[in-house]
């Protein structure tokens, strides 16, 4: 079993770290999409709670214990793992801190007031959820229950098809506080389970919460909250990466443009943009393979497919179309950018690759 901190970075741990949404407060009686669109609402008086919820992954993830503080636009959580692993993350006002006490390590994030209030948040992130799955789900009210001891609107969207992006949704959301108080997701066998066990409103919280003093002991490894890509050109790439595929510029497919980011652990990892008849088609991620990180299988609605005689994956959603596969020390993911580029495209070009060197 892959333990649950491993499956949160993989998942977006600020995902976790944020899993509230805040709106207004109001009674009348709503449509499904009238609920959702008032649960997504800003809210005029950011609220102030101590709360506690249970993060369960299944077999993927096993479960995480969760405490939380919020106080206007400061965070804690403290997630702490059936394994015994044991995360803290704090967010305040300039920075955000993610400290893993088991593991003596800390990632620490600046930013100016500005970008954190850009940020996307998790109400952000169920917002655009529903947008993309508004086509390709139902959506519709479920009743009334109660969580955490709080009166809640269920809010069910089942998928029409079985190939979509998401999987099944459910979400309750509180009347009075329009935060989603539990949220149940199944896509492609996985299955991932939020519930709030408690929470109090108007909590006092002392300032200190938002604070993390590390102790000497941790290893800090600082994270960039600025976009760190730089373009360089194919004879850079050729000597850093000495023999690698590209798909060949033929039939109008040109390459683009090139940009290299520093990824986990400051490995290179390295984009290629091509175009077609001067539009956006798809861009080539690589970067070098590292034999010591897991295979999980696939992910959402992943796929295991034949790329090049390699095992791989394929996603392929109405928003989303994906290759990913590893072939002769490197990963290689082929993602695309145009609507009209199809997966057998992907797979056509993804075949035509030839090593540059």
């Amino acid at each position: 079993m892959m333990n649950w901190k491993k499956s949160c970075q993989a998942a977006g741990l600020i995902a976790v770290m944020t899993f509230s949404l805040v709106g207004c407060n109001s009674e009348p009686s709503y449509t499904p999409q009238e609920i959702i669109d008032q649960a997504l609402q800003e809210s005029k008086e950011p609220l102030t709670y101590y709360g506690e919820y249970t993060l369960d992954m299944g077999e993927l993830g096993g479960k995480a214990q969760v405490k939380e503080w919020v106080k206007d636009s400061n965070r804690r959580i403290e997630m702490t793992g059936d394994n015994g692993e044991h995360v803290i993350t704090v967010k305040n006002d300039a920075k955000v801190i993610s400290y893993d006490v088991t593991e003596k390590t800390a990632y620490t994030m600046d930013y100016s007031q500005h970008e954190l209030d850009s940020l996307q948040s998790p109400k952000d992130q169920v917002q655009l959820i529903f947008n993309m799955v508004k086509d390709t789900h139902d959506i519709k009210i479920a009743g009334e229950e109660k969580v955490a001891g709080r009166d809640t609107y269920k809010i069910v969207a089942k998928t029409k098809k079985t190939e979509s992006l998401f999987g099944d949704i459910e979400a309750w959301i509180d009347k009075k506080t329009w935060l989603t108080l539990k949220m149940k997701t199944d896509s492609a066998g996985t299955h991932m389970i939020t519930e709030y066990s408690k929470i109090n409103f108007g909590e006092k919280i002392d300032a200190q919460q938002f604070t993390l003093d590390l102790p000497k002991d941790v290893t800090i490894q600082e994270i960039s909250g600025q976009d760190t890509s730089a373009s360089i050109s194919l004879d850079d790439v050729k000597q850093q990466l000495e023999k690698f595929l590209l798909v060949p510029e033929v039939n109008g497919l040109a390459l683009d443009n090139i940009t290299m980011v520093k990824g986990i652990e400051e490995r290179p990892e390295y984009s290629f943009d091509y175009v077609l008849d001067g539009e956006l088609a798809f861009f080539v991620t690589i970067f070098k393979a590292d034999a010591s990180v897991a295979d999980i299988g696939p992910i959402l609605n992943e796929k295991e497919i034949d790329i090049r005689g390699q095992k791989g994956t394929v996603m392929d959603g109405e928003n989303f179309r994906s290759l990913a596969w590893q072939e002769n020390g490197y990963q290689y993911s082929m993602v695309g950018q145009n609507p009209e580029i199809t997966v057998e495209d992907l797979l056509s070009y993804a075949q035509q690759m030839t090593v540059v060197q």
